[in-house]
């Protein structure tokens, strides 16, 4: 083969692979844009035949953003595997593609935690039990806990209170526990030390939490009769226990606990209400000084 007959094999295969990638480059755009445009409706038609109790727009939209997300990987990746595809075409090289088949299908059969991965992936996508944006622990007792900020096929990604990136493989997901699921509770738990103080603690935590639904500047962390239970949950040395549960929209539970207890600590310590002993010194027996005999 002489440079003239190499140059236009070469022309010609080039052209074949530059119309292939346009090709590719229009499906992909033309994906995304249906991926932007069809995911929200069908999720939003979706739940509008739901009952009100069973989902809310915050958790439209986070599932909206994990479909989405997911889909455009997908996309991507079937591009990239189009993509191959039109070079081993264009370059007649389908013998090197049966060589690939055969190494993925071993790979695969020799690592089954990655299948098992995937499965769980799926799965997880289906059953929807938590969503991109959500807080969740996963992974079992204690567990890894933080915001889910990816929801892969193989894996989840959460981003934890320290700001630390977490990676979860799927098939490691047996139980998980979503903490902004339609709502949210803040929890406040305190000792009241001294029994006959009792009921003034809990009058004055019932008030703390209707003085801040009331407040302008925290309403908004509210659902309409946001329902709030004080609860005596246990007796011990230290005291009673006590136990607020204010329920809140999801996400806000850690700013409400917050200014909860920041309120709390402020009133309970107007009404010289002891919440623990390190609230209450202990009598401290004085005794004279004595020097040490010499004798």
């Amino acid at each position: 083969m002489d440079l003239n007959e190499t140059l236009r094999w070469l022309v010609a295969r080039g052209v074949g692979l530059l119309i292939g990638t346009v090709v590719l480059l229009v499906i992909y755009r033309v994906g995304l844009t249906l991926i932007h445009r069809l995911v929200p409706t069908v999720i939003s038609a979706q739940a509008a035949h739901l009952p009100s109790s069973s989902t809310s727009s915050d958790e439209v939209g986070k599932r909206i953003g994990t479909i989405e997300d997911l889909l455009q990987k997908l996309l991507r990746l079937a591009v990239l595997a189009g993509f191959v595809i039109v070079v081993l075409a264009v370059f007649d090289l389908w013998a090197i593609l049966a060589a690939i088949v055969v190494i993925v299908v071993a790979v695969v059969f020799a690592t089954q935690d990655v299948v098992l991965d995937y499965v769980m992936g799926f799965l997880i996508l289906v059953e929807g039990p938590y969503f991109k944006g959500d807080y969740v622990s996963v992974g079992g007792q204690p567990g890894t806990e933080g915001v889910v900020e990816e929801i892969g096929l193989r894996r989840t990604v959460l981003r934890d209170a320290t700001g630390a990136s977490n990676a979860v493989s799927n098939g490691l997901i047996r139980s998980s526990t979503n903490l902004t699921r339609l709502f949210s509770v803040a929890v406040v738990d305190f000792y009241v030390l001294r029994a006959g103080q009792l009921d003034l603690a809990l009058a004055a935590v019932t008030r703390v939490a209707n003085e801040l639904r009331g407040d302008p500047a925290w309403s908004d962390r509210f659902p309409a009769d946001a329902p709030t239970n004080v609860w005596v949950t246990g007796i011990s040395m230290d005291g009673a226990s006590v136990r607020l549960q204010q329920q809140v929209f999801a996400g806000a539970q850690g700013d409400v606990a917050s200014e909860l207890r920041r309120r709390l600590v402020a009133a309970l310590a107007s009404a010289s209400i002891a919440t623990g002993r390190w609230d209450t010194p202990l009598p401290i027996e004085s005794r004279p000084f004595t020097a040490p005999s010499t004798s």
